[in-house]
């Protein structure tokens, strides 16, 4: 098999494709361990992700925190929270009370404190982009000077961690779970052989799972949400965003209905290319303005798609 096909098939108990794509798609959640070109590799989600923020959504993590938080009652001048800052925080996040984690004001408020001591810097303290701030994380990377939030390969390559300055994650637009359950699935009859001509039909249009446009970077914990003025991804104790990815589920059995179709009537996979990938394109840039919108602070919500 050449090395160009081989992105084609995968290994069902990792759901990992043997190879680096040449020419195809990806669906699959899998390690990179091509240092070379770790940065560059068209799987890695959390890169592209940060190269899109940085480049095109800046706006949208360069604000002047400093002077939100203050505006909101958050932090004093010294960038300390009151006890009345605590307060009204844990009444706005009542965690205690969610059935799906067990925390304390104390665990809620420990990675704020380490974020807001990144704040207290500057203007950039939570800039997307900026280094060579003081202080920076005591860690084996401190002398490179790594700008923040650039992903983390190793102690050589790449950034600081998804701690630093704020607890984040790069987020899937479209997430792979949904794309796993609801446009691979199984085939109508109950054989995986249908779910496998759909697969190759998506990989073949060269959509990837992990392209930019389908990756949006979100704090995780919503106490920096709150500043920031977005969603939080999975905070503290919830392990899922599962209103969110339930959201999905009709609008992405559609695109599989239209792929069984496309498979009875014997459609040849180049005339499929460029539905697949407007179709999958268009969801992404669409969730991508609702998640805008969501409620700043508060876990991923249902979209409306």
């Amino acid at each position: 098999m050449a090395s160009s096909d081989t992105h084609l098939g995968w290994d069902p108990k990792t759901l990992n494709h043997p190879d680096r794509p040449s020419g195809f798609g990806c669906l699959w959640r899998h390690t990179i361990t091509d240092n070379g070109g770790w940065s560059s590799h068209p799987c890695n989600h959390m890169s592209n992700g940060y190269k899109v923020s940085l480049r095109e959504r800046s706006a949208l993590y360069n604000k002047d925190h400093q002077k939100i938080a203050r505006r909101m009652r958050l932090v004093g001048e010294n960038f300390g929270m009151s006890g009345k800052a605590m307060k009204r925080i844990w009444k706005r996040f009542p965690v205690s009370e969610n059935s799906e984690r067990k925390l304390t004001l104390s665990d809620f408020l420990q990675q704020a404190r380490q974020s807001l001591k990144w704040l207290s810097r500057g203007p950039e303290g939570w800039h997307i982009g900026a280094k060579h701030l003081n202080p920076v994380p005591n860690h084996p990377l401190k002398k490179g000077n790594r700008p923040q939030f650039q992903p983390r390969q190793n102690d050589v390559q790449g950034g600081y961690g998804a701690f630093y300055p704020y607890e984040h994650n790069y987020h899937h637009l479209i997430p792979v779970g949904a794309v796993e359950e609801w446009v691979i699935g199984k085939g109508a009859s109950g054989s995986p052989s249908r779910s496998e001509l759909v697969v190759k039909l998506i990989l073949i249009s060269r959509w990837n799972i992990h392209n930019e446009k389908n990756m949006m970077l979100l704090p995780q914990q919503e106490f920096e949400a709150f500043i920031v003025g977005l969603p939080a991804h999975c905070p503290w104790g919830i392990p899922s965003h599962s209103a969110y990815q339930s959201s999905l589920k009709d609008r992405l059995r559609q695109l599989r209905s239209k792929l069984d179709r496309a498979i009875r009537e014997k459609k040849h996979p180049k005339d499929l290319k460029a539905d697949i990938l407007a179709d999958l394109n268009s969801l992404s840039e669409t969730l991508l303005e609702q998640v805008k919108t969501m409620g700043a602070g508060v876990k991923l919500t249902a979209a409306d798609v």
